[in-house]
């Protein structure tokens, strides 16, 4: 089963679980009778699922005639797999696709997941569960600056996964992004440079130093 629905345009909320029609026997095992077998009304046994909420903020664009010129953030002479290549890649390096025209943003998503399984003994069944949250968010410092950070935290451990500081700097056909991680097993602080066009972007000039924990 799954259901989605969105409030106030803003939050976006859905949900989904697996169900089982079969009975199980006392070790948790499958057996060929169904649930709603013997008069009893039941769509089965729930195994797993999931919620998902997640919102995105921004202000309004310094330049509302550029903003409208700005329909489409692919390169017209890409190919489509080269476009959905350039999106997956804007997505892992936010700090080199960033909009200086829009003074903030701020992502925030949360997602829960469960199981139900047998518990050790086979007494019955148990739950399973972990949850997390991802946040990302920039501002501008100045017209040509802009400052922005994306994170992890995972409910289940309690611990900050994943952490992620970068600054971007606007130069006209080109642009440069620092980007520093402070947590996780391998510690990074990079410098790029590169053009903001797609069919250039290979023409980047790039700089990292990883620290081992």
């Amino acid at each position: 089963m799954r259901l989605a629905t969105n409030l106030f345009e803003k939050i976006n909320i859905s949900a989904g679980a697996v169900l089982n029609p079969y009975n199980t026997d006392s070790a948790g095992n499958l057996k060929k009778t169904l649930m709603w077998h013997n008069d009893k009304f039941s769509l089965g046994r729930i195994t797993g699922g999931n919620v998902a909420i997640s919102t995105q903020l921004k202000s309004k664009p310094t330049d509302t005639q550029k903003a409208n010129q700005k329909t489409n953030p692919n390169d017209p002479f890409m190919t489509p797999d080269e476009q959905q290549r350039q999106v997956e890649y804007a997505r892992s390096n936010p700090a080199e696709f960033t909009d200086f025209n829009i003074p903030w943003t701020l992502s925030l998503s949360y997602s829960l997941n469960f199981t139900r399984v047998p518990k050790k003994d086979y007494s019955g069944f148990e739950t399973n569960s972990n949850s997390s949250m991802s946040f990302n968010g920039d501002f501008n410092l100045s017209p040509k600056w802009k400052m922005g950070a994306t994170g992890y935290y995972d409910f289940t451990t309690s611990k900050l996964q994943q952490l992620n500081f970068f600054v971007s700097r606007e130069m006209h056909c080109w642009q440069l992004s620092i980007n520093v991680t402070p947590i996780n097993v391998l510690r990074s602080f990079s410098i790029t440079i590169s053009p903001k066009s797609g069919m250039l972007r290979d023409l980047k000039i790039n700089r990292t130093r990883q620290f081992s924990n």
